[in-house]
């Protein structure tokens, strides 16, 4: 399974690597592709959401933009109605907040610059996935006690978790509490070429038994860029400062990149990359040996979050990079915000 290829090298690696085969590829006829379940812009300068078309005839008769084809059915941009508004959505997120456990004051919020081992219960809400070849790694959320979120590309017809381990920070610990995976929705959008829709949800077979040390997590419902003056932190299981993969789970700071000097920057690159509004793009300071705070290998589908009125929130899924802990090239981060209806209509609507 290929994946993401950073981490917070300082930081955290990705799960499944994933090298720079990255292509821009126009799948859709709006201006940025755009997949079921995902905001898009109605003619009348509205916001509208994809969906198929037989949900949505009236959009049909009004000559709607085309999203993509699922299958022979075309998926168009919609009016949402009345009563499926984007405020609706986070008043049902909101009320899954409702649930999850304030921080404790006694862990740090931030590391800057660096990268250190979390302690057991300061992320309630991570979980290390769990492959049949234990070579595999990839990080995981949980938002509700049947469902975990993390990145579509740490799942593939070959290779799927079997399993998630929570409320440890090492990941060999055989105390640790293990629930069996029943099934995975990965976003139909999900490109592994250009890694759009980098998404994926994993329903587990019984429900989590939530305690002190394994709670779930807000999701953040801000469409709007965070300041770049946000600290913001990564964690994961995944490649550390000496390039092995840690046993124990470490975090550290990212700071958000405008996303348009963050598309700059892969410009000049070889592989092209071309960056949508799904997408945000984040980095952490330097080290002593000049390795800047990021995610690698082994990270991928682990949690980026920030501070919220005393709650954590998650922004962003670690999805891809290149290389891990540059200075100049950002982490790549699905923006969570944009999947709010993908994900409620699974797992709180059902």
């Amino acid at each position: 399974m290929t994946q993401r290829t950073w981490l917070l090298l300082p930081l955290v690696a990705f799960g499944v690597m994933c090298r720079m085969s990255i292509v821009s590829r126009g799948i859709l006829r709006l201006d940025v592709d755009r997949y079921e379940g995902e905001p898009c812009p109605l003619k009348n300068d509205g916001t509208g959401v994809c969906r198929k078309s037989s949900q949505c005839r009236q959009s049909v008769r009004n000559g709607e933009r085309h999203c993509e084809f699922e299958g022979n059915e075309p998926v168009i941009c919609c009016a949402m109605p009345p009563n499926v508004t984007y405020e609706a959505f986070t008043r049902v997120v909101q009320q899954a907040c409702n649930s999850a456990r304030g921080i404790d004051s006694k862990f740090d919020f931030h590391v800057i610059g660096d990268t250190v081992a979390a302690q057991v219960g300061e992320f309630p809400f991570v979980g290390l996935l769990m492959y049949e070849n234990e070579q595999i790694r990839c990080g995981t959320s949980i938002i509700s006690e049947r469902f975990l979120l993390t990145a579509a590309h740490c799942i593939t017809n070959k290779t799927r978790p079997i399993a998630v381990l929570l409320g440890t920070n090492e990941a060999t610990d055989g105390d640790a509490d293990r629930y069996e995976t029943a099934r995975v929705f990965r976003h139909k959008g999900y490109n592994s070429l250009t890694k759009q829709n980098d998404i994926a949800l994993i329903e587990l077979k019984s429900p989590i038994r939530m305690n002190s040390h394994i709670q779930p997590i807000c999701l953040h419902t801000d469409l709007i860029d965070l300041p770049t003056t946000t600290n913001m932190t990564v964690m994961g299981w995944g490649i550390d400062n000496s390039d092995k993969t840690s046993n124990f789970l470490l975090k550290g700071t990212v700071n958000p990149i405008l996303r348009s000097v963050c598309q700059s920057r892969f410009d000049n690159t070889i592989r092209k990359i071309k960056l949508s509004t799904n997408q945000m793009c984040a980095l952490g300071d330097q080290n002593i040996n000049g390795r800047a705070t990021d995610t690698c290998e082994g990270d991928s589908g682990g949690p980026l979050v920030i501070n919220h009125s005393g709650k954590y929130h998650l922004v962003g899924i670690t999805s891809f990079g290149f290389g891990c802990g540059s200075e100049y090239f950002a982490g790549i981060y699905t923006r969570v915000s944009s999947y709010l209806d993908w994900i409620i209509e699974r797992v709180w609507q059902k």
